[in-house]
């Protein structure tokens, strides 16, 4: 599974700019807007992370089954 750059990078965006309007408006609604879009993000990055973690897993059982080690 592929990062979808294009979709993280709105995603950050989208975070920094309700950030943005919640200290320009203090309201604490576009604080929370903020960390559900910087959680989506994260999510993405951890579902990357589990992605790159099981193709390693297994090109080593196999570079290992095939060479003996």
């Amino acid at each position: 599974m592929a990062l979808d750059k294009e979709a993280f990078e709105s995603l950050l965006a989208r975070a920094e700019e309700q950030a943005g309007r919640a200290v320009s408006e203090n309201d604490p609604i576009h604080y929370r807007d903020a960390f559900e879009s910087s959680l989506k993000a994260l999510r993405m990055l951890a579902d990357e992370s589990s992605g790159w973690r099981e193709a390693v897993a297994r090109a080593t059982e196999e570079y290992s089954g095939s060479e003996g080690i």
